[in-house]
């Protein structure tokens, strides 16, 4: 039973290392989107100061198509974001259910070789006790 039990906790390790890999994917794009919206909110800034200082982008529209593209390229962002974070919340509810498993397992692993050497220790109780009763007579 021991190697049908050890063969268990490592299929559940496993299973618990792959979702946090998954978790990570998630975690990483989820970073990568946050930096692009930083990064158009940065450029955003910094065009609203130039198009106030330029009096002929403003003249030609210019200024309305620069913000237009960026709430355009905004909206984008966000959108893609809010599919991550939903990903995100899937791979944490399965990193969550692949941690209880192995965490249950790694337990079962734990007890069984507690059970073990309080076996081994019984019998080599048992046995001391019969050598004893042994030499008594």
């Amino acid at each position: 039973m021991s190697d049908d039990l050890k063969d268990l906790q490592l299929i559940t390790q496993s299973k618990y290392q792959k979702a946090q890999a998954s978790m990570q994917v998630v975690q990483m794009e989820e970073a990568r989107l946050r930096g692009l919206l930083a990064e158009l909110t940065e450029k955003e800034n910094a065009g609203r100061d130039a198009l106030a200082e330029d009096s002929a982008l403003q003249r030609t529209g210019g200024d309305v198509n620069w913000l237009r593209w960026v709430a355009h390229s905004r909206r984008i962002l966000n959108l893609q974001l809010a599919n991550v974070l939903v990903r995100k919340e899937a791979a944490f509810r399965r990193l969550q259910a692949e941690f209880g498993k192995a965490d249950v397992m790694d337990r079962l692993v734990e007890e069984e070789a507690h059970n073990k050497r309080a076996e081994r220790q019984a019998k080599l109780i048992n046995s001391i006790l019969d050598l004893s009763l042994v030499s008594d007579q």
